[in-house]
């Protein structure tokens, strides 16, 4: 009788370790790699680039080179006079048709996106959280620099997915000596593996932390299928290397960036706002003057 207690729960724990590993090695990176993206038809597309021109000046499309050697798809909205331009980083799950709208908010800048790893027209790369996209953003910052932009004059802003890879790809930057005006960013994740843990609590509630060892498992594979190095997609770490001036506003209800990692974010870049009660990427909506007032008070403060 005592040996069969005693094997009972070596039997239970092996059976976990087992369903850990495969679940992690052969289920969960498609998760993280492949999130779906919104199906939009190209009269919508347009209904968005239609709304962007009712303030005046030219939408242009531009080929640009990304991170192994993806074709982005760089659209660049440009006015009369601009301060300068903002480039805006959209999040997981998402293009760039569901971020540059909120160039809307700034019409006195100009303004730039692209859709990480041009997944909008090829949906089978897959996404990295910053492992690739990194350098999506900065070949999208070289090639509006080499249209005439002062670094000074260059913003980025960035949600969720693309307020971590703004981070990461500014690091990149000030390691060439590129330093830019500054960045918006509102929600960014702490580093891979909690952006992983936290997505992955979304889907299994409380059963999240029995995963835990799976989520191991899965961000190995995930970096080995997409051939980059989970350890350095720590938007965190680069955010204490930075020099630029930066914005952060989250939300104190936030389930997928728990507040505690933005802060974590924040901890060399005291300008953080957290709205109490708001979700995910719902903090600067919930503000008088919404994204567009919370931003313009950063930029003037800047005196940019």
């Amino acid at each position: 009788m005592r040996s069969r207690w005693i094997r009972f729960p070596l039997f239970a724990l092996a059976a976990w370790v087992v369903a850990s590993v495969g679940l992690g090695w052969w289920v969960l990176p498609g998760l993280l790699l492949h999130p779906p993206l919104p199906i939009r038809t190209e009269f919508q597309r347009e209904a968005v680039r239609k709304e962007l021109l009712a303030q005046g000046g030219a939408l242009t499309r531009h080929e640009v080179m990304g991170g192994e050697g993806a074709r982005l798809e760089l659209w660049r909205l440009r006015r009369g006079h601009p301060r300068g331009v903002v480039l805006y980083l959209h999040g997981f799950g998402d293009d760039v048709w569901g971020t540059l709208g909120q160039a809307r908010a700034l019409p006195e800048w100009d303004a730039a996106g692209f859709t990480f790893r041009g997944r909008d027209r090829d949906p089978g790369r897959p996404c990295t959280l910053g492992g690739w996209e990194r350098a999506d953003a900065v070949a999208a910052v070289h090639h509006l620099m080499a249209e005439g932009f002062s670094p000074n004059r260059f913003l980025i802003a960035g949600w969720s997915m693309g307020a971590g890879v703004a981070l990461l790809a500014l690091e990149d930057l000030e390691r060439e000596g590129v330093h830019l005006g500054g960045a918006l960013l509102e929600c960014p994740f702490q580093n891979l593996r909690r952006a992983a843990q936290d997505h992955l609590r979304g889907t299994l509630g409380a059963f999240e932390p029995v995963a835990r060892l799976a989520e191991r498992v899965a961000i190995r594979a995930a970096g080995r299928q997409a051939h980059v190095d989970p350890a350095q997609v720590d938007p965190a770490r680069s955010a204490d290397r930075l020099q630029v001036r930066i914005a952060l506003i989250t939300g104190s209800a936030d389930g997928d960036t728990p507040v505690d990692g933005v802060r974590r974010v924040a901890r060399a870049h005291p300008d953080l706002t957290v709205v109490e009660g708001a979700g995910h990427c719902e903090a600067s909506r919930q503000l008088p003057g919404g994204w567009g007032g919370w931003a313009r008070a950063r930029i003037e403060a800047w005196t940019l």
